[in-house]
């Protein structure tokens, strides 16, 4: 069923247009992985500042409040393209296990979110406590930064994924 529906969704025009196109496919994979740039930079610089590895001379809620709305844009738009890559390779993506676990990855991400948000980025003048960042914060970031390279390092093997040959490959 949901391999009916990525093949569905794949050959509707405007994704097939987007994958059979020269300049339009490209295009869009370089604005995905220059949006991944910005929205990765911007956590990464906020996970270092919540593990005091740098910016200490900045406050962390000062690090935390510049940096949301450049990540907020860059994560929408990393996520727009991305959702435009997938849609246009759907079955492609389908059939790859890295794709599959960069979804697992961001479900993992999801549940940070949910787990952390209320305690730790949603109150970061808190975090600049007389005896540092609390330790919630710091696990916070930690996990932050190996769920984020993990789904890069995912992302990044999709493309060297493919059939092989003499190989059967079954998912269904």
């Amino acid at each position: 069923m949901l391999l009916s529906l990525a093949i569905w969704v794949e050959n509707l025009g405007f994704f097939a247009f987007l994958r059979s196109s020269s300049y339009v496919y490209p295009t869009i994979l370089a604005l995905h992985l220059c949006a991944i740039s910005l929205f990765g930079a911007m956590i990464v610089v906020t996970d270092l500042r919540l593990l005091g590895l740098a910016f200490r001379r900045s406050s962390v809620a000062a690090v935390v409040d510049q940096l949301r709305t450049p990540k907020r844009i860059g994560f929408l738009f990393a996520a727009t393209c991305g959702f435009l890559l997938f849609c246009s390779k759907a079955e492609e993506y389908y059939r790859n296990p890295y794709f599959r676990i960069k979804l697992l990855l961001f479900v993992l991400v999801f549940l940070h979110a949910l787990v952390f948000r209320a305690r730790v980025y949603n109150r970061p003048a808190e975090l600049d406590g007389p005896s540092g960042t609390p330790p919630r914060a710091k696990l916070a970031a930690g996990l932050s930064l190996f769920l984020w390279i993990s789904i890069l390092c995912a992302g990044r093997a999709i493309g060297y994924f493919g059939p092989q040959p003499g190989v059967f490959m079954h998912f269904t």
